[in-house]
């Protein structure tokens, strides 16, 4: 493999927001590993720009561009822009769904050099980030340190300056996957409860697979000093989870970017298992009873019991 200035690397990822952030400690391993290097993207654009800037990822190419599809398909149509594009680097490293071995078949055809590593991003047995990461150690790589990927959009972004001593909340009580959803009337049920023990400013946040969620929240909840932020670009709502005391949500992707923004985060986990889907970090807390929800009123306690310590802290250091 060639110096570090000249060495050229792609990471191709599909999949939603949760998939890409868990994805990050193996590419912030690469960057650690080769600092000067050329690092690129195939991802979703929305999530690339997340992390694109100087010392972090250079560039990201859209995933959904046209003329990727034939790759996909054995002894499919390979648009030459794509051929062209692959054969740039020497190092790519693929997280595509590929048990065929097509999409490596069709990029070795249309041109690919260099090593090419396919790591299947399905089924981990272990941390799912750690499982993304780990093969990696082949070319004596080890999972980085994520937040330092955060991109020119997000550095230089600090945290607005908060007064006083109530605390502000972000609820994102909604996930991609309608299974990993608590419903909506359980999660206004336990706040109310918390409220009554903990006071709160709090901020429901909702994006375009929850439609009109939001608008059940009863008005003495989402009215002064309470607020709704919905369908919002990615980086802003890295600002807000930010700037907050406390993220609540369930196993999605916006729980994933709370994780990574640095905010406390309490993650309520019904079917999966945060063994294997939580965000790393110690700062993540999270409720799990193999696939039971919480009993009423068993929500609340553990959000007092568990999480109230942290907001007396970051409150009294204000």
């Amino acid at each position: 493999m060639c110096t570090d200035p000249d060495l050229k690397i792609l990471v191709i990822r599909g999949g939603a927001l949760g998939d890409f952030l868990l994805t990050l400690p193996a590419v912030a391993g690469l960057r650690q590993k080769w600092p000067e290097a050329t690092l690129e993207l195939v991802t979703n654009p929305g999530f690339g720009e997340l992390v694109t800037g100087p010392g972090r990822v250079d560039e990201v190419r859209p995933i959904d561009r046209p003329g990727l599809a034939g790759f996909f398909a054995k002894g499919g149509v390979l648009e030459p822009d794509w051929c062209d594009y692959f054969s740039e680097f020497d190092l790519t490293i693929s997280y595509l769904f590929d048990p065929d071995g097509i999409f490596a078949a069709n990029w070795k055809r249309g041109g690919g050099r260099g090593q090419y590593l396919a790591i299947d991003p399905t089924a981990p047995a272990l941390a799912a980030w750690k499982h993304l990461a780990d093969p990696l150690q082949s070319l004596e790589v080890r999972p980085g340190m994520s937040h330092l990927l955060r991109g020119e959009k997000l550095i230089g972004q600090e945290k607005s300056v908060r007064c006083g001593m109530i605390p502000r909340l972000v609820v994102h009580p909604g996930s991609g996957g309608t299974r990993k959803c608590w419903p909506l009337e359980e999660w206004i049920g336990e706040l109310q409860i918390w409220q009554k023990e903990q006071p709160m400013e709090l901020v429901w946040l909702a994006g375009e697979v929850e439609g009109n969620l939001l608008r059940r929240v009863p008005e003495g909840l989402r009215g002064e000093p309470h607020r709704t932020v919905e369908n919002r670009p990615l980086p802003e709502v890295f600002r807000l989870l930010q700037s907050s005391d406390l993220y609540l949500g369930h196993d999605s992707g916006i729980s994933h970017l709370a994780a990574w923004s640095g905010v406390p985060c309490g993650l309520l986990f019904g079917p999966t298992d945060p063994k294997i889907w939580a965000p790393p970090g110690s700062h993540v807390r999270t409720w799990y009873r193999s696939g039971v929800w919480p009993e009423r009123g068993e929500l609340a306690r553990w959000w007092q019991e568990e999480l109230r310590p942290i907001l007396v802290m970051k409150t009294a250091r204000r």
